[in-house]
């Protein structure tokens, strides 16, 4: 994968990579990103589950169909 303008330029002589993603920058964005984003929005449906049965009386999404 390349990106704009990352033609590799000698830096001392040396030639550095371009930047690539690996395995653990997936697993980092899985732990860092995706499951606290997974974690809020339960947190979230949890709340508005709680608030829609206690406070209004009525049935909240998924569980309409279950009752």
């Amino acid at each position: 994968m390349r990106f704009a303008g990352s033609t590799p330029k000698p830096i001392h002589g040396h030639i550095i990579p371009p930047r690539r993603f690996t395995g653990w920058a997936a697993v980092y964005f899985a732990l860092f990103v995706c499951v606290p984003l997974l974690g809020l929005g339960f947190l979230l449906d949890l709340a508005l589950y709680t608030i829609f049965r206690d406070l209004f009386d009525a049935c909240y999404a998924v569980m309409c169909l279950l009752e």
